[in-house]
């Protein structure tokens, strides 16, 4: 018989790979098919257990009859262990066994019969991990209660994860003391003891680079742990997170080795390889405020050894556009502080305003407490604008201070997340200025889980300007709603004050709300119904509100949430009966 060993197949002539292909269907058809195993009497994740634990599941129809009475004889056994791992120690089952001319088949009824419960249960961290709230607290709780059917699995992947908890937070030498299931079938009852000794935790350790990319200072910005702190593979993770984002490396290696020892350390290696420097990215879009629109940036990501960052925008579009460029460097301690300097043009043409501005301002980034920023800038201001049938040019000098709740990184359809945004601005004419005013603006996002598939979303805006009048303020600082983002149904900026012509020219205030319901319907589409209001405004008391209701469609693809949404104004003197609007960007 010629030797068709896979080294000396491929060399067969082509006659004798042809006669072989010829008989292949022939032999997948000779194979003996698999024989049927039925189970009644099963949820489908019990059958699923029951099925990978009996033998006789997986024999085929070719099997000899000796094999499979010995299986069939053996399945009852099978079955009793593979329900005991839910807690049913006295299931009853009637099989039955039988062939025909083609194959042999098998048939069980299962009757579970009661199931044992819980019924005491002592969970307990010993050793240094006892005073830790993380590991000794309610969110390293089993899921599992006293009351609760027993689950041998369940049990099991909860070791399981406390162990990885354990070593996740340092406590590298933790082992199980004690850990059984006392079962007592007549009583249909068990007892649970786990006891997990944490040992000693270990510590941070030094943290070595191997990297040429960045100055050295720079790279040890992005560790924020200290050497000695307690371990926690949570900041090992951030590390790894920052290092990957920055823009400056394209490949990252964190690795950690536990040393043992009177004072017990990890060491923490760090390999770093450069990224591309320089990235071009271009782009066509549509969005109902805007319309058609392009984009063309630049980025050089890292310009020398110090980090320092180029950046240029460009976006155009009918209605909303402009070109801008950054330079901004590190400055501060940590990684993600920085100073910038900015310019750029921007210009705006809603339905009944124009505008052209041109910015230069300076801005420095602050990191504080929890995921909070804070960002200084100063800003110079030159802009032509019309408002109406009002025509004006205006130089500002602007001063101001933001702070903003940066959201923890999050899905591209998250079920909980927020973010919160103040900022506070003015000027004077004793700045340069070519007016005096004050401005407050505040604005926040919420998004709930409801149920498996759904969320609630929230979203409020306001603004505020102290100004005795209001007349001499340029457009780009007036305040409008109206649009995708704000009050869906009507136009872009095409709601606040108007003057004597019917124009909108904006105004001192601005408050909108909105509230979303939105539920998964079918893998990356998501259904919702909204209702949105909010206006500009002069003053309180002249406050109106408009409001529209709408309902929309969601498609969570690769580059971020696309939304179609249909919206209906409920203001009689709208100018349209509904709206369409197409938007993308991210939920928060």
């Amino acid at each position: 018989m010629p030797d068709l060993s896979p080294a000396r197949r491929m060399f067969l002539p082509r006659s004798r790979q042809r006669g072989c292909l010829a008989i292949l269907p022939l032999l997948l058809l000779s194979m003996p098919g698999q024989a049927e195993v039925v189970f009644k009497g099963l949820s489908r994740t019990t059958e699923k257990v029951v099925r990978a634990t009996v033998g006789l599941a997986g024999e085929s129809c070719g099997a000899s009859d000796a094999r499979v009475r010995r299986l069939y004889r053996r399945a009852d056994t099978e079955i009793r262990q593979a329900l005991e791992v839910y807690g049913y120690y006295a299931p009853t089952i009637e099989k039955t066994l039988g062939r025909d001319a083609s194959c042999w088949q098998a048939n069980f009824t299962v009757k579970r019969g009661p199931r044992v419960r819980i019924r005491s249960m002592k969970v307990s961290v010993s050793g240094p991990g006892a005073d830790d709230r993380i590991l000794s607290g309610k969110g390293a709780r089993p899921e599992f209660e006293v009351g609760d059917g027993l689950n041998q699995r369940a049990y099991d992947a909860y070791k399981v994860s406390l162990a990885g908890m354990a070593r996740r937070r340092g406590y590298f030498d933790g082992q199980f003391a004690s850990s059984a299931i006392d079962v007592y079938p007549e009583k249909l009852a068990a007892d649970i003891r786990i006891d997990y000794a944490s040992g000693t935790r270990y510590r941070f350790g030094p943290v070595e680079f191997d990297q040429s990319v960045v100055d050295p200072d720079l790279a040890r910005r992005f560790v924020e742990f200290a050497e000695g702190e307690p371990y926690d593979a949570d900041r090992i993770n951030d590390l790894y997170t920052a290092l990957l984002t920055s823009g400056y490396f394209q490949g990252v290696e964190v690795r950690t080795t536990p040393r043992p020892g009177p004072l017990p350390d990890v060491l923490v290696s760090v390999a770093l390889t450069p990224s591309k420097s320089r990235t071009w990215t271009t782009g066509i879009g549509y969005a109902t405020d805007t319309g058609p629109k392009i984009r063309l940036d630049y980025r050089n990501q890292r310009r020398n050894e110090e980090g320092h960052q180029l950046e240029l925008n460009n976006q155009f579009s009918e209605v909303l556009g402009g070109s801008s460029v950054s330079y901004r460097l590190p400055d501060g301690k940590r990684q993600d502080e920085w100073f910038s300097i900015n310019m750029g043009y921007k210009y705006e043409n809603p339905e009944d305003s124009r505008s052209a501005e041109f910015r230069l301002g300076l801005q420095q980034s602050r990191r504080r407490r929890g995921n909070w920023r804070e960002t200084r800038f100063i800003d110079y201001i030159h802009e032509n604008y019309r408002v109406g049938d009002e025509r004006g040019n205006s130089d500002l000098i602007v001063p101001g201070i933001s702070w903003a709740e940066q959201p923890l990184p999050l899905t591209g359809r998250p079920r909980r997340g927020r973010r919160l945004n103040l900022k506070l601005s003015g000027t004077d004419e004793l700045l340069g200025s070519d007016t005096a005013f004050m401005q407050i603006e505040t604005s926040g996002k919420l998004i709930l889980p409801l149920g498996a598939n759904a969320r609630l979303l929230t979203r409020v805006e306001a603004g505020w300007t102290i100004k005795d009048d209001f007349s001499d303020l340029p457009f780009s600082v007036r305040y409008f709603a109206g649009g995708d983002g704000s009050v869906r149904g009507y136009d872009y900026k095409s709601l606040g004050p108007t003057d004597d012509d019917g124009d909108v020219v904006g105004g001192a205030n601005k408050l909108v709300g909105s509230i979303e319901f939105d539920a998964q319907v079918y893998g990356n589409w998501s259904a919702a119904v909204f209702a949105d209001s909010g206006n500009a405004f002069n003053s309180f008391r002249a406050m109106s509100l408009k409001t529209s209701v709408g309902t929309g469609i969601r498609w969570y693809s690769p580059l971020g949430p696309v939304r179609f949404d249909v919206a209906f104004p409920l203001d009689s003197d709208a100018s349209d009966s509904w709206r369409i609007h197409i938007s993308l960007g991210p939920d928060l």
